[in-house]
């Protein structure tokens, strides 16, 4: 669809049940087309939006978002970046993923004026662009991010807020990009709530959560979160044959991450299948990650390690440090090693062409562990 028929009202109080895939995505359009044929025979997913979705360990699912659900997302974010019809947002995200399609959603709340930027991604086109057109708003993941602070391209000065999510930001690409007078704002969600949970303010790390999520933590200290904004259900395909599944108890859907909430603020420690216990002791895999990027002397390029955890017979999990081919892996985990936690040491490393990546840069560390598994028997 054109930019204008996504933010318009006829498409936002439509009945019909879309598909949103990324064409790209051979395997993804081929099961897509089975999915529509079979989720407009269901009454349940009228009005609803699917989107395809591998998570960061593989498993295709669709989940489906009702435009009710995304239209109550936008409401909160307007709501906590005080956004109005005179704001103008820079998409710079494609709409088969819920965080551009949160931005039309955002837009068509607001009435704001919406542009979205030309071809493919260019960090130097997407200033001149927010420069040129006055743009106040707009979101954009940590790998767009990087290449703006690699470039070393400064912010324009209509711009009051860009939001960051989708992936950890490094402590270096953070306080570079506020060097150059970005004003970054963090945020923490996923398919399932829409977009966002919590979000940062300019200048500050701390993750509040949006007016409108209740939230608590289950018994594996994952949390759980109840909200307007919540996904409907997912449909799980198997073959030719679909089913609709949805995970919500009582209303509450639970989560993969680890979080500790305080003061109605979110710390996310990491998803609950990136840690692991290592001689009894619970290892976060996230954190030795970013141990392990600080102890990368001279820096290294944003999202060029990962850290995986492989079976062990003695020690439960052996911790295995992989790295593109520029990295030099064994020289970081010796001086990693000399100061880490006996049960956060490095046991291997595994040398990759690339880190693999989702299209919007999440870290694939499913497919990480393959690679990892067949390198290091």
């Amino acid at each position: 669809m054109e930019t204008s028929e996504l933010i318009s009202a006829a498409f936002w109080q439509s009945k019909q049940c879309g598909i949103m895939v990324n064409t790209r995505d051979a395997i993804a359009v081929k099961e897509a087309r089975m999915v529509d044929a079979w989720a407009r025979q269901q009454p349940e997913l009228s009005g609803h939006l699917l989107f395809s979705t591998s998570g960061s360990s593989g498993g295709r699912k669709w989940v489906a978002l009702s435009r009710q659900a995304l239209l109550a997302s936008a409401s909160m974010v307007n709501q906590y970046l005080s956004a109005d019809a005179n704001d103008r947002w820079l998409m710079a995200l494609p709409d088969f993923h819920v965080g551009g399609m949160g931005i039309l959603a955002r837009c068509y709340d607001t009435g704001s004026e919406l542009l979205r930027l030309a071809g493919k991604w260019d960090p130097e086109l997407y200033r001149s662009t927010a420069d040129s057109e006055g743009i106040s708003l707009s979101s954009l993941v940590p790998a767009q991010l990087y290449d703006l602070v690699d470039q070393e391209l400064h912010a324009p000065q209509s711009l009051r807020a860009v939001m960051v999510g989708g992936g950890r930001l490094s402590d270096r690409v953070y306080e570079q990009a506020l060097k150059l007078g970005w004003p970054v704002m963090e945020t923490y969600g996923m398919t399932e709530t829409c977009s966002q949970i919590a979000t940062a303010t300019p200048g500050s790390r701390d993750l509040v959560i949006l007016p409108g999520w209740q939230t608590k933590i289950s018994d594996r200290h994952c949390l759980s979160i109840k909200g307007a904004a919540l996904l409907t259900g997912y449909v799980l395909c198997s073959g030719d044959v679909c089913e609709f599944v949805d995970p919500k108890q009582d209303g509450w859907f639970t989560t993969e991450d680890v979080v500790q909430c305080e003061a109605g603020n979110i710390r996310v420690q990491g998803r609950v299948d990136r840690c692991v216990k290592v001689l009894g002791e619970l290892v976060n895999l996230s954190e030795v990650e970013s141990k392990v990027e600080v102890a990368a002397v001279g820096g290294l390029p944003a999202g060029s390690l990962a850290v995986v955890a492989l079976p062990d017979k003695r020690k439960g999990y052996k911790l295995i440090l992989c790295g593109e081919q520029s990295c030099d892996l064994n020289g970081i985990l010796k001086v990693y090693n000399v100061e880490s936690h006996p049960v956060e040491r490095l046991d291997g490393v595994c040398v990759l062409s690339e880190i693999p990546r989702s299209p919007l840069g999440k870290v694939r560390y499913g497919l990480i562990s393959q690679l990892a598994a067949e390198q290091t028997k």
